[in-house]
């Protein structure tokens, strides 16, 4: 039988006891329940059978520290067979019965079952009117947890539960919709949103357009799909004056956009694209030298290869905030290849991922600021193996005589770990026959590479232009060059 992990932790207790495992129950499990340091960070098999090898409970990594490590713990009376996140246990009671205590590892489930999983929770906490209070209080209610366990197939991170709670509280003290709200992230209001904007205005992916995740909605969601399609009849309407619409629905409360990250325990909360009032990049602009890009070519063993990515750093300093431009593959289990994805972290009272910036944007209004400075994200432009590379139009020639002498000599260098160019050549050559690269790790470095090469050719004040343009991207934030971003809020 399947694991199924399902059961809170004083129900673990109580499975013990009613299968008739009384000195498992009262001497170790429910001890243990009442003094762990996070107290719901355990989740227990429902299909526990006593003739299994034994019962696997899973817990977090604290616990599980706390379980087999300190004195006042039951299980430290017994001895144990401890592995890499999990410890193994066999208790004396009426037959010895095995307990497995082991990490929850990240979730496997897929976005939308994630973002799911957001909308339940915001429904039980604004309609239903349940009253949490810490992401314990999700555990322990026993109208929710069991039906979140359902969306995740058994097994509810509890990373996912602290950001479960920590966006519910954000969502009811900032955003405040209206009670009796209903939140869509399927079907309804986000399948006619995004068949309009593809028909209408042929964007194809909607998150490039507006990241909104949920759509919440108070009242006839038909009235407010009938206003917007009486509105777009005809040949002359806007992607602007669907924008203007819905900022009107938002400030309403009547249909709301929000976009969902992942969060730690806090989460915070921002309107994005409400205001109405488009920047000028050509006029404000964050201050980011040469020195701020980066890219790291030490070899790393024993995988015998270097990273794939290349960064860039910004500084806002008006805004007291630090972004970081991760850019990698798209897929990084990719083989023989993978476009690039540009995508920035935002660091400061809190680490959050921004979302990725559109890359056919990021190129286009690279060649806007500077005609000649011409990047292609298409990694089948670039060598894949180590025979390629010698011999390829954008490969050793390539990089050892234009590339490389501009990116680590001169007014255009870059941060790095090794600035000799022959050395950086061989790291190169190394990193194509490294373990992980599967005609895909070395080709990213270069492709990255390629596009820190275009970027040098811009001078200060269009670098600082152009990759202030690429934070405003990343962010789905209209500015000057790109206006018609949609509305909604964000969380993360």
């Amino acid at each position: 039988m399947a694991v199924f992990l399902s059961l809170p932790p004083k129900e673990i207790g109580t499975t013990a006891k009613n299968k008739g495992y009384q000195v498992l129950s009262e001497k170790f499990l429910m001890p243990l329940i009442d003094d762990l340091p996070e107290k719901s960070s355990m989740i227990g098999d429902k299909n526990w059978n006593p003739s299994d090898k034994f019962w696997t409970i899973k817990v977090s990594a604290k616990n599980l520290r706390y379980i087999t490590k300190d004195k006042k713990s039951p299980f430290t009376l017994i001895n144990g067979k401890m592995g890499k996140g999990e410890a193994v246990y066999t208790v004396p009671d009426k037959k010895p019965i095995g307990i497995k205590f082991t990490t929850v590892n990240q979730s496997k489930t897929n976005t939308a079952d994630q973002e799911r999983g957001s909308s339940f929770i915001f429904g039980q906490s604004l309609n239903n009117n349940k009253k949490f209070k810490s992401w314990d209080d999700i555990v322990a209610d026993k109208d929710t947890f069991p039906k979140l366990v359902r969306l995740f197939k058994g097994d509810v991170p509890f990373d996912w539960l602290i950001s479960y709670y920590a966006q519910q509280k954000v969502l009811l003290d900032e955003v405040q919709p209206v009670r009796v709200s209903k939140f869509n992230r399927d079907g309804g209001f986000m399948d006619f949103i995004t068949k309009l904007i593809s028909r209408k205005f042929k964007i194809t992916k909607k998150d490039n357009w507006d990241p909104a995740d949920i759509w919440i909605i108070h009242g006839d969601e038909r009235q407010y799909i009938n206003k917007i399609e009486q509105s777009m009849e005809g040949p002359h309407q806007t992607i602007g004056e669907l924008n203007d619409i819905l900022r009107g629905m938002f400030r309403r409360k009547e249909v709301m956009g929000v976009s969902l990250k992942k969060t730690g325990k806090v989460a915070y909360y921002e309107e994005v694209n409400l205001s109405g009032m488009i920047p000028d990049t050509k006029n404000y602009n964050y201050d980011v030298p040469m020195t701020d890009l980066i890219a790291m070519f030490n070899i790393e063993y024993p995988d015998a290869s270097f990273t794939q990515d290349v960064k860039i750093k910004v500084d806002a300093v008006d805004d007291n905030k630090t972004f970081t431009f991760q850019i990698k593959a798209n897929s990084s289990d990719a083989r023989n290849g993978s476009n690039l994805k540009f995508e920035p972290t935002m660091k400061g009272a809190s680490s959050a991922r921004l979302g990725k910036a559109p890359v056919d944007d990021v190129c286009d209004i690279l060649k806007e600021i500077k005609s000649t400075a011409v990047f292609k994200n298409r990694y089948q432009d670039y060598p894949g193996t180590i025979e390629e590379f010698k011999t390829h139009a954008k490969g050793e020639k390539y990089f050892k005589s234009k590339v490389l002498p501009t990116l680590l000599r001169g007014s255009s260098k870059i941060t790095t770990d090794v600035s000799d160019i022959d050395k950086v050549i061989d790291n190169i050559k190394t990193s194509y026959l490294g373990k992980k690269d599967r005609g895909t790790n070395t080709r990213c470095k270069l492709m990255g590479l390629d596009f820190f090469y275009q970027i040098s050719k811009l001078s200060d004040k269009e670098r600082n232009e152009f990759i202030t343009d690429m934070v405003y991207l990343a962010q789905k934030k209209s500015f000057s060059k790109r206006p018609d971003f949609g509305p909604f809020g964000k969380i993360f």
